[in-house]
C-alpha cells in the first residue's frame, strides 16, 4: 500500500527566503534519505549535520545565518531550532510522537508513525484471527498507546499495554497473553538494543508474531511491517513548505501519506499462524 498524492509533485522552490536543513545525524540512513528527497525540490538551501556539534556551535551557527524557514530532521534538530531561533518557520519531520512537544505556531511538519487507525485496519485484515495486541510504551508515547487502544476498540480487537522506563522488567507472561506483539519507535526502547533482541527472543519462544515498524526487525523476527516510506516524507515536507510560501497550506501537521507493508510469509507458515491469503493485494513485498 503506497498512497502518493499528486501534490507532492512539487516544482523547485524559487524563493527568495534562505532555507535552512538542520539534520540531527546524516549519517542515520532515513535521515539521509528525508533530507536528499526534500531537496529535489527546494532551491536556495542551506544545510548543517549537527551529530558533532555542540550546543553552543548550533546557538552560534544559527544566529550567524538566522535563516528564515529551518526543516529540521529528528528530535535533535527540532529542539535546538525552538530553543535558538522560536520565532522562526520551522518544519519537522522523524520526531517520535510530536505531540509530546508544544506545538504552536509556525510549526509544521509530518508525524513520525503510520495512521493508526490504518496500522490496526491491516493488522486486523491480515492476521484476521487476532483479538488481542500486546503493546510497551512509555511517557514519551503514551499517546500512541492511547490511540491504538481506541482504534482497536472499532475493529474488534484489544490492546494489552504495558507502560516501561529505562529500568523496567518487562512482565512478559502479560505479553505472552495477546495474540500478537506491535512494536512502536518509542525512545527507551531505541537506546537498548539487546532489550529488543531479548524481548524478540522470548517471543519466539513463545511462538508469538511480532509486528514492527521498520523492515530493520525482520532480522529479529518481525512477521509484518508497516512501514512509512522514507523519501515520501522528504517530499511530503517540501510541498508542505511550498504551500505555506504560497499561503495555501491547510494542514500544519500532516500523517505520512506513503507506507511500505512487508509480510514475511515464509515465517507465518513455520508458525503456523492463521493469515489472509486475499488480503496480501495490500501487501508491497512478500518473503517466501
Amino acid at each position: 500500500m503506497r498512497l502518493i498524492y499528486v501534490w507532492l509533485i512539487v516544482p523547485i522552490l524559487l524563493y527568495s527566503d534562505t532555507l535552512l536543513i538542520m539534520n540531527s545525524n546524516a549519517k542515520v540512513e532515513r535521515y539521509a534519505s528525508m533530507e536528499k528527497a526534500f531537496t529535489k525540490h527546494i532551491n536556495n538551501i542551506h544545510r548543517i549535520d549537527i551529530s558533532k556539534m555542540s550546543s553552543s556551535q548550533i546557538k552560534e551557527y544559527l544566529y550567524a545565518n538566522y535563516p528564515d524557514i529551518i526543516y529540521t530532521i529528528g528530535t535533535k534538530a527540532y529542539q535546538y531550532a525552538v530553543k535558538y531561533v522560536p520565532e522562526k518557520k520551522i518544519f519537522f519531520s522523524s520526531i517520535v510522537n510530536y505531540k509530546r512537544f508544544n506545538i504552536g505556531n509556525k510549526r509544521f511538519g509530518v508525524a513520525n508513525e503510520l495512521h493508526t487507525g490504518m496500522k490496526v485496519t491491516l493488522i486486523k485484515s491480515l492476521l484476521n484471527h487476532t483479538k488481542t495486541i500486546g503493546f510497551l510504551y512509555s511517557r514519551y508515547t503514551k499517546d500512541i498507546y492511547e490511540s491504538f487502544k481506541e482504534e482497536a476498540k472499532y475493529v474488534g480487537m484489544e490492546v494489552i499495554g504495558q507502560k516501561i522506563d529505562k529500568d523496567t522488567i518487562f512482565d512478559i507472561q502479560k505479553l505472552k497473553n495477546a495474540d500478537i506483539f506491535v512494536m512502536i519507535a518509542d525512545p527507551i526502547m531505541l537506546k537498548d538494543e539487546k532489550k529488543v533482541q531479548n524481548l524478540y527472543k522470548v517471543l519466539k519462544e513463545d511462538n508469538k508474531p511480532v509486528v514492527a515498524y521498520h523492515p530493520l526487525y525482520l532480522k529479529y523476527g518481525a512477521v509484518l511491517i508497516l512501514s512509512v516510506d522514507i523519501p515520501t516524507v522528504g517530499r511530503q515536507v517540501a510541498a508542505m513548505v511550498h504551500a505555506e510560501m504560497s499561503g495555501t497550506l491547510t494542514s500544519p501537521i500532516q500523517m505520512p501519506i506513503g507506507s511500505k507493508v512487508i509480510f514475511n510469509e515464509g515465517l507465518a507458515k513455520r508458525m503456523k499462524l492463521h493469515y489472509d491469503k486475499a488480503a496480501l493485494s495490500v501487501v508491497n513485498k512478500v518473503i517466501k
